[in-house]
């Protein structure tokens, strides 16, 4: 899956992103990025799928502009990220969490679906992680509570099962219940 072009969406990544840390001390931008990229591939989609998944946090918290990603990857990966980027943080939590998965259920491009998928395998992973080890304080960093945070990810993962049927789905799933059975404790 390597190529020029995958080399050059990481250095555009790294421009957009630099060192910046993740919520709740889950480490590096860049990292989350890389994995879910990773992740998109492992389940067997195409360089744009996996350019889009390296940038696919670059328009939403970053000062990348939009025709960066058109110049450099095209079209086709601006529509991908653009599929998978919440409005602006000025929008309200709910909100801008409704919005989002709206968009994607519109979205005619499974790639967006598989990096939004991914993404969440990614975040949730990390998220059971965080409440296993710090329990309810976890919470403490991100925008919504524990019953904020669990009613988001079932509704990303309901809407995409309802709208798309792929194996990435089944993972997601699986991550999905970890995930609630550390929040259920963490309360």
């Amino acid at each position: 899956m390597f190529s020029p072009r995958v080399e050059l969406a990481i250095t555009t990544m790294l421009e957009a992103h630099g060192l910046g840390r993740r919520k709740a001390g889950r480490g590096f931008e860049a990292t989350h990025v890389l994995s879910v990229a990773m992740i998109v591939g492992d389940f067997g989609f195409g360089e744009d799928a996996v350019v889009a998944a390296i940038l696919h946090d670059a328009l939403e918290d970053t000062t990348l502009e939009r025709d960066v990603i058109r110049e450099r990857f095209g079209e086709r990966v601006l529509a991908i990220v653009h599929d998978v980027t919440e409005p602006p943080k000025t929008v309200p939590w709910r909100a801008r969490k409704e919005t989002y998965i709206e968009h994607l259920r519109r979205s005619p491009r499974e790639e967006a679906r598989a990096v939004a998928s991914a993404d969440k395998i990614h975040n949730l992973s990390n998220m059971a992680t965080g409440f296993e080890t710090r329990g309810r304080a976890f919470a403490d960093a991100f925008t919504t509570g524990i019953d904020g945070m669990t009613w988001y990810h079932r509704r990303v993962h309901r809407m995409l099962v309802d709208t798309w049927a792929h194996p990435i789905l089944d993972e997601h799933g699986r991550r999905l219940d970890l995930f609630l059975a550390a929040a259920r404790v963490a309360r």
